[in-house]
């Protein structure tokens, strides 16, 4: 009996071990499974970006690649084609490498460059050859380029939806581009502090299609530069803006525009350029500005509205102030001040906030709020615009063609477009639903650029994609 039980013991104790070892390799079989299933998933999620880029690119501007043959090659002779130069440029800045050395590395990949040939049908140069040639290609090439596709984009109209009484909102402001400690080139703009400390900088002046959705699209650029050496006063942001409203008018001249700006504009050259070029024009008003026309409005009456706005966990109440028709230095101005108060889910966190603005749309008790939102629109420049471009993986603050102002001008240009091409694919409704609290913008493209170095691009699928008529819908 003793013998017996001990063995029925032993079969128990064999039968109980593999059951655990059932269990284990179940368990270990279905995690797999599962991390299968998400490389699956990342790589499909990663995949349909890249074929996203290249179908956005063939769906809005099916002549791009044909523009980029038509700009004039500067050299005699060059293995890659100018359309391959210029595209390398913009690639740049479409996959988000921040410098030319990013870039290069990734065409060490065999497979990146066989992906990047199959999705745009163009081999990628390296970047000191693109260097070279951007160094030599004319200045207006680029931006007439981004002129073109601008103009598709408003043909189609991509941007309709978002006018305000017919008008497009344009912001207008400018942003320092790269800084030395000596002198790069005549054109410099230069600042000396108390110490006697010189510092050295380009800056540049933008004009920018904004929407309340987040597009920020360049329309047209000004560099602010000085003429030489020798010259009486340094250029500046306001000597621009009229070379700028210049340039404006002549590349759209029956678009109807309505400028939105900061405090450094409202003065007679700014009004005089809006009524003469026939804009609308919301300008802010800070305190410190035209401190005889805020004598003239204070001891006025104003008319009063209130509204109330619930966001989140917010409740935002703002008070509108405003008043029509008020002739100063010759010109007529609404004015309209909004007093914000933001009241949290707390008696202590409660904040106020006071914007003025000077315009000449007629304002009345319905559309104030209108008013004041679409000027504070002005700040897409700032956000969508300037900080994305510097901050969010295009870096226009580093110095990609260091020893050339020319080669700079036009590295710039192409981030712009390259802007533009990911500002269309990235508002789309379709790619906002892959963006979550965890997953990222930034993290998207980190995959993306997995999946260009370790997966696999079908030409078959490119071409089917590419025959195929799409509707792009875009968030409101």
């Amino acid at each position: 009996m003793v013998i017996t039980s001990t063995c029925n013991n032993r079969l128990n104790c064999r039968d109980r071990g593999r059951s655990k070892n059932k269990k284990q390799r179940s368990k270990h079989f279905f995690k797999q499974q599962k991390r299968r299933k998400d490389n699956q998933r990342l790589a499909k999620a990663s995949k349909e970006v890249a074929y996203e880029m290249s179908k956005m690119i063939s769906h809005h501007f099916p002549d791009f690649y044909q523009r980029l043959r038509q700009v004039v090659d500067p050299r005699h002779y060059g293995q890659y084609g100018i359309d391959e130069i210029i595209f390398g440029g913009i690639s740049l800045f479409l996959f988000k490498c921040g410098s030319r050395n990013v870039l290069d590395n990734l065409m060490e990949e065999k497979r990146f460059r066989k992906n990047f040939t199959r999705l745009f049908g163009l081999r990628l140069p390296k970047m000191d050859t693109v260097a070279g040639v951007l160094k030599m290609l004319n200045e207006s090439d680029l931006e007439n380029l981004k002129l073109h596709l601008v103009k598709v984009l408003l043909s189609k109209r991509v941007f309709d939806k978002w006018r305000y009484q017919g008008t497009l909102m344009v912001a207008i402001d400018g942003t320092g581009i790269a800084t030395f400690d000596h002198r790069h080139c005549d054109q410099c703009l230069v600042k000396t502090s108390k110490n006697g400390k010189s510092v050295w900088f380009h800056n540049v002046l933008e004009a920018k299609l904004i929407t309340p959705n987040g597009f920020s699209i360049s329309l047209a650029t000004e560099w602010i530069e000085n003429p030489g050496r020798e010259y009486e006063k340094q250029d500046c942001e306001q000597k621009a803006f009229t070379r700028l409203a210049d340039k404006l008018k002549i590349m759209f001249p029956r678009l109807a525009i309505c400028i939105c700006a900061d405090g450094l504009y409202p003065n007679n050259t700014f009004f005089t350029t809006c009524r003469a070029y026939e804009w609308n024009y919301i300008v802010t008003l800070e305190d410190g500005n035209l401190k005889t026309f805020w004598q003239t409005i204070r001891p006025l009456n104003k008319e009063c509205k209130e509204r109330r706005i619930h966001e989140g966990s917010y409740d935002y109440i703002q008070q509108f102030q405003w008043l029509s028709r008020i002739d100063f230095n010759g010109f007529t101005h609404n004015w309209l001040q909004l007093n914000e108060q933001v009241v949290g889910r707390s008696v202590k966190s409660r904040s106020e906030r006071k914007f003025a603005y000077l315009t000449n749309f007629p304002l009345t008790g319905e559309n104030v709020g209108l008013i004041s939102d679409h000027g504070r629109l002005r700040w897409k420049i700032e956000n969508e615009g300037f900080d994305q471009q510097k901050n969010h993986g295009y870096n226009i603050g580093h110095k990609y063609c260091r020893n050339s102002y020319r080669g700079m001008k036009n590295f710039y240009q192409c981030c712009q477009i390259a802007h533009m091409i990911n500002q269309l694919v990235e508002l789309t409704r379709d790619f906002q639903k892959r963006l979550t609290k965890k997953k990222t913008l930034m993290h998207l493209w980190i995959e993306l650029l997995a999946f260009m170095i370790y997966g696999h691009v079908s030409t078959l699928a490119v071409k089917a994609m590419h025959s195929h008529k799409y509707q792009m819908q875009y968030i409101e």
